[in-house]
Order: structure tokens, then C-alpha cells, then sequence
């Protein structure tokens, strides 16, 4: 489940298709997905093993437009998240070599599924040779300039917020410490969770590890400036925090940002018993962003979130109860202009069969793409805006599948396991995409 991976900082565990092509080629999480996950694979045979060489070939069915890319080759897994509109995916991974506990170092890895070099695997590298090893949901986005975040095990051990160009290669975003405010004179870790399209706008958390009474993240933006250095131009990220003052305590991340400069949140106390979905929404002089607003919460759970939204300013989510014995995918919708009034929590239906579901991804045209379950499968499934008693489960050709990115071409990321070319095996996550109609 994201909202438990991203909440807990610990320690250890450009511009067009073709300039991709030009590229060479912690904590494991507790939540429901592990859980489902876990369940597929208990159909396998006693003693049954797969060989930790293989990788799936990339393959591109023209009939039902579906990508399975498998990993990264050498690699033993792969969660993929966002796409850009230029069809470039990213996502986490690893990357050989394999160790005697059968995975590699985690890399954040981007794939084009178009041009010359379609389907070739681009590893943009680390921070440091320390990286964590072991499956992780993807956190990791790319706008349609180029421009990649994530996070990467620094030198010294921390996870850091990262961002990746053709130019610069990976630099660290650092973390609310580097600002000299003496209240996060501790904070020593970061993620880089989503970007705009424009690549303008970079947005994550920043927190202490390892500290459950100060490890709180704080919602952050980073935000470039141009500065002359050696004769050219040098992009430098400023981080800077984000309202809370109305939820002090909360522990808290920013996971989404669009053109407008909205970005959206979630937050909780700690301990597992509410969550709130927040926006901030950038200010009328451009000096930063107005106080956080909480969006209208579902009756249907306590523990409500967001995660995506699009350039009309609609929002996607999720809410959960507080034993996840319930879930249900969310829609929210500005009712004015100005995006400062929201609609009421819109609940997202279930597809037949299945009894619970998040909502994840949203594109600019209105899909929303998430994913589904019950007690045997989890599914991946799409929604749209324009049809709101619609939900259909994603075809993609595995045993089980995620959809958590969605671009304005209607191409959806999948991670997914089992099926012909991604073996069920300890990890079991493969990445893809699938056109939708």
C-alpha cells in the first residue's frame, strides 16, 4: 500500500522520444498489495522455482495493444507508475548483479515504448553504491520534457530525493535541512514522488528516518531556478514546505502536481486510524501556495487520500477503513474556476467480482486507472469521468495486475505477475502497459 511505504523515511533498505533512444540502455512494503500478491502465488507447485536469469523479452501485441516488458534484463522485478505523453515509462527495479539473496541493487529504470529503440531499457543509475535491495511500489514520475524524479540511497546511507535529464544525469533534491530552518536541522531524507507535465514542479516529502516521535514528513515542492555557471546555464531545485499548520502531528506526503500548479496530498496521525486528502493550491501572485484545503471525505471509511490529478483539476483517490477490510477508489471535481470549491467525494465503482478497489492514476481526457480485488485477485481497472457508474478490469494478459499511470495517449502503466512472460517467483512483479479503448 503507497500510504504506508511513503509515510515511513527509513534508512537503507530530452525532450522528444528520440533523445531517449539515444541513451544507453529497504523495506519491502506490508500493506494489501503484498498481501494480494502473496495470495497469487500460493497456487504455485510445492518446491516449484524459477530461474532468477530470467527476463521477459519485450512484446508488443498488436491486437489488443499491450506491452509486457518483463524487467530489466539480468533483473528479478519491476513496479512501473507513471508514463509521459511521448509513451517514455519509469518505474523501480533491479539491476545485476543478482546477489546470494536473489535480487539486485533497486534502480529507477525507464523504458520508451515507441521509436527506434522502443522496448530498450534505460538504467538511470544511483547516488551511491549503497542502494536498497527488495521489492518497492514505484514512486517515480517523468514529465513530458524529460525530466524523471525519484529517490536514491545517497553515499552516506540516506534516501534522497532525485532528479534524472539527459543532461545532467541524477541529482540530489536534498532534503527540508538544506534551508537552514533549525525545525528540520534533523531531516536527513527525501522522496521525489510526481512532477508536472512542464517539468517545472517537483513534489515528495522530506522527513527524519528511523524516529517514530520526529519521523514525520513533510509535504515539499521543489521548484528550479537558472543560474550561469561556466558558460551555461545550471538548473537548481529549491525545496520548500508546504502548509500543515492545521495538522501538525500528521505524518504527511505530497503526491501529485499539474501545470496549474495545484498539488495534492494525504496525511494521518500516525497510527492507522484517519487519513485526509489535501490540496494546496498555488497563490493569485505566484509567491508560493495558499493554505492546505481538505477535500470532502467518503463516509464509506475513515482513511481517505489522493493521488493524481489532472490539468481540469480533477482529482483521484482512494479510501480505506482502518483494518483495509474495505476499499474504494475516489473522484473529486472543482466546481468553480478558481479550483477553491470541490465536489463531494464521488465513490468509483466495483467491478463484478471484486470487493474492493483504489483509484491511482488520471489523465487529462478523463480516464482514471487503479486497481481492484478480492480475496483471490487483484486486478487492474479503468474508470472514467464522464460515466461515473462505469468500471471495467483491464485486460492485460497475467495473473494478476496494478495499473497506476495513465497519459493523454490512453496508455496505461501495468505491473504485473505470472501469465506467459513474468514468472510468479518470491518478488513476481513484471512491468507493461496496455493501450486502453
Amino acid at each position: 500500500m503507497k500510504r504506508i511505504r511513503i509515510l515511513a523515511c527509513i534508512l537503507g533498505v530530452s525532450f522528444v522520444s528520440a533523445a531517449w533512444a539515444q541513451q544507453p540502455a529497504t523495506k519491502p512494503p506490508i500493506g494489501r498489495h503484498l498481501q494480494h500478491r502473496m495470495a497469487n502465488q500460493t497456487s504455485r507447485a510445492p518446491g516449484q522455482t524459477v530461474s532468477r536469469s530470467f527476463h521477459a523479452q519485450a512484446n508488443w501485441d498488436d491486437a489488443a495493444k499491450s506491452w509486457e516488458l518483463g524487467t530489466y534484463p539480468g533483473g528479478t522485478w519491476l513496479t512501473t507508475w507513471h508514463i509521459n505523453d511521448l509513451g517514455v515509462m519509469v518505474g523501480l527495479g533491479d539491476v545485476p548483479p543478482i546477489g546470494r539473496d536473489g535480487v539486485g541493487y533497486t534502480h529507477t529504470l525507464a523504458v520508451p515504448l515507441f521509436g527506434p529503440r522502443a522496448g530498450e531499457w534505460i538504467d538511470l543509475g544511483a547516488l551511491g553504491k549503497k542502494q536498497s535491495k527488495g521489492w518497492e511500489e514505484s514512486y517515480a514520475d517523468i514529465s513530458n520534457t524529460g525530466l524523471v524524479v525519484s529517490h536514491s540511497t545517497t553515499k552516506e546511507g540516506q534516501m534522497h530525493a532525485v532528479a534524472w535529464t539527459k543532461e545532467t544525469g541524477m541529482v540530489d533534491l536534498g532534503t527540508l535541512a538544506d534551508t537552514g530552518d533549525p525545525r528540520y536541522a534533523n531531516h536527513n531524507c527525501s522522496y521525489a514522488i510526481a512532477t508536472n507535465k512542464l517539468g517545472t514542479l517537483i513534489v515528495g516529502g522530506s522527513g527524519v528516518d528511523q524516529n517514530p516521535d520526529i519521523g514525520f514528513l513533510a509535504p515539499v515542492v521543489w521548484r528550479p531556478s537558472k543560474s550561469w555557471v561556466n558558460g551555461k546555464f545550471v538548473t537548481k531545485w529549491k525545496i520548500q514546505k508546504l502548509d500543515t499548520a492545521a495538522f501538525p502531528d500528521y505524518v504527511w506526503a505530497a503526491f501529485g502536481v499539474n501545470d496549474y500548479g495545484q498539488i495534492i496530498g494525504g496525511a494521518g496521525p500516525g497510527d492507522g486510524t484517519t487519513n485526509i486528502a489535501a490540496l494546496w493550491n498555488p497563490r493569485a501572485d505566484g509567491k508560493g501556495w495558499e493554505e492546505l484545503t481538505t477535500l470532502p471525505s467518503s463516509s464509506a471509511c475513515p482513511m481517505n487520500t489522493t493521488y493524481g490529478i489532472n490539468e481540469r483539476g480533477e482529482i483521484v483517490g482512494s479510501v480505506f477503513a482502518v483494518d483495509y477490510s474495505c476499499g474504494v477508489g475516489l473522484l473529486w471535481k472543482p466546481l468553480d474556476r478558481e479550483r477553491t470549491k470541490y465536489s463531494d467525494v464521488i465513490e468509483l465503482p466495483l467491478p463484478n467480482g471484486l470487493t474492493g478497489c483504489e483509484g491511482v492514476g488520471i489523465n487529462d481526457l478523463g480516464d482514471l486507472v487503479g486497481d481492484c480485488w478480492n480475496d483471490t485477485q487483484d486486478l487492474a481497472v479503468r474508470w472514467t469521468t464522464k460515466a461515473p457508474t462505469f468500471s471495467e478490469v483491464v485486460n492485460f494478459p497475467a495473473d494478476w495486475s496494478e495499473s497506476w499511470g495513465v497519459n493523454d495517449n490512453r496508455i496505461a502503466t501495468v505491473t504485473y505477475g505470472g501469465g506467459a512472460s513474468c514468472p510468479p517467483d518470491k518478488y513476481g512483479t513484471c512491468g507493461g502497459a496496455i493501450q486502453l479503448h
